[in-house]
């Protein structure tokens, strides 16, 4: 099972999506600290509880800052669990800034 890091997301791949999803009707699946959005240019986000999904096919991750500098992030054909990284900090725990 492959693991991604996009900012401040974590994808994991999972064998297959849980029950009950909600298709999203975007291709963004996270907004970075500077207003940039992470997407993706092909395959399908969904929404769950707690979550979101992909289900990859022929996908790459995109983000507006980056992608003309270094290019775009293909990654393997499948279904992932994306996840908002965190750190700990005297604070607290607090999401990761991209």
């Amino acid at each position: 099972m492959n693991t991604y890091r996009h900012g401040e997301i974590l994808l994991q791949q999972i064998k297959e999506l849980p029950n009950d999803l909600k298709k999203s009707e975007s291709n963004i699946f996270a907004k970075g600290s500077h207003g940039h959005n992470h997407s993706i240019d092909n395959g399908q986000l969904y929404s769950g509880e707690e979550n979101q999904y992909l289900e990859a096919k022929n996908t790459s991750l995109l983000h507006t800052e980056h992608s003309p500098k270094v290019g775009d992030a293909k990654i393997e054909d499948g279904f992932y669990k994306l996840i908002t990284q965190t750190e700990f900090t005297v604070e607290g725990l607090k999401p990761v800034v991209d």
